[in-house]
């Protein structure tokens, strides 16, 4: 009778927390479905912050790290870093003419947030621009990779950015966590064959076209392989709305503690399948 008594309480001790976090999930989706569905700029604003207040009091949850959230990752990223270090909750609030405002929260699996801040402003040079928290390049990203360089690890990040209405961009990110908890991006670590070194590559394409950015692990070396880019016309080649893939692949190899750029990869013959990243926004 005791043994049935105790069962019994962590069963429902279990089923409890279960439903719990399940009810926070639900209640995530809820107002992350009225926000993408509202259209005027200031309710959309009040409806994020609502949506925020309800993320704070699910993640200060111990559990909430490794809670599956499968139903919630249908509408926003929840991605955990494969080295177990850090989750991401990262979503993007569509404005006026199709840009796009993004928001992202790191949580540590010490249970610390980290929130980054959607830089809006232009950055000379970008792609060699070194960045924090308080000036993110913002991205929906899908993808956390990490490498170790000497005695750090350094994640790069595969995400997607809804730009405007003409065109998306594909963004490759690198980041690493200080010993404070604090975020930089922005690394060294993309190498080119006339000997430049970016510290991260944003891919611009036309918004009636798509571009395939994957990560893979070939033969046991990673790879990031990405469609190859061209203008749709020899005259645009100054005006990235209008670049188009040419059903070629271009890749990164990680060699040396860096990402070294393979143009013309035969990405065809090692069966690396064509699946263009679901955009958050159809």
């Amino acid at each position: 009778m005791k043994l049935f008594s105790v069962l019994f309480f962590f069963t429902f001790f279990w089923y409890g927390f279960s439903q719990s976090m399940e009810s926070f999930e639900i209640k995530l989706i809820e107002k992350l479905e009225e926000l993408h569905f509202e259209k005027d700029y200031n309710k959309c604003m009040n409806l994020n912050e609502d949506f925020k207040t309800i993320l704070t009091t699910t993640i200060q949850n111990k559990e909430a790290f490794n809670y599956s959230f499968d139903s919630l990752s249908n509408f926003m990223s929840t991605t955990i870093s494969e080295d177990g270090i850090f989750r991401i909750f990262n979503w993007n609030i569509q404005l006026e003419g199709q840009k796009q405002h993004y928001e992202c929260w790191i949580l540590l699996n010490n249970l610390k947030v980290i929130k980054l801040h959607d830089f809006k402003n232009n950055i000379p040079e970008i792609e060699y621009a070194s960045l924090d928290e308080n000036t993110w390049f913002g991205a929906l990203y899908y993808t956390i990779i990490p490498n170790k360089k000497k005695n750090k690890t350094i994640y790069t990040l595969l995400g997607w950015d809804g730009n405007d209405m003409f065109s998306n961009k594909k963004i490759i990110e690198s980041m690493y966590i200080t010993k404070k908890n604090k975020i930089q991006f922005g690394f060294p670590i993309f190498n080119y064959p006339d000997g430049k070194t970016k510290k991260r590559v944003i891919f611009q394409y036309n918004k009636q076209s798509y571009m395939s950015l994957k990560h893979n692990h070939i033969r046991k070396d990673d790879y990031i392989v990405f469609d190859h880019l061209i203008p749709s016309s020899p005259h645009l080649k100054d005006f990235p709305d209008w670049y188009v893939t040419d059903l070629s692949f271009d890749a990164f190899k990680w060699e040396e503690s860096e990402w070294n750029y393979k143009r013309d990869f035969d990405a065809k013959s090692l069966k690396i399948l064509r699946r263009p990243f679901n955009d958050p926004n159809k």
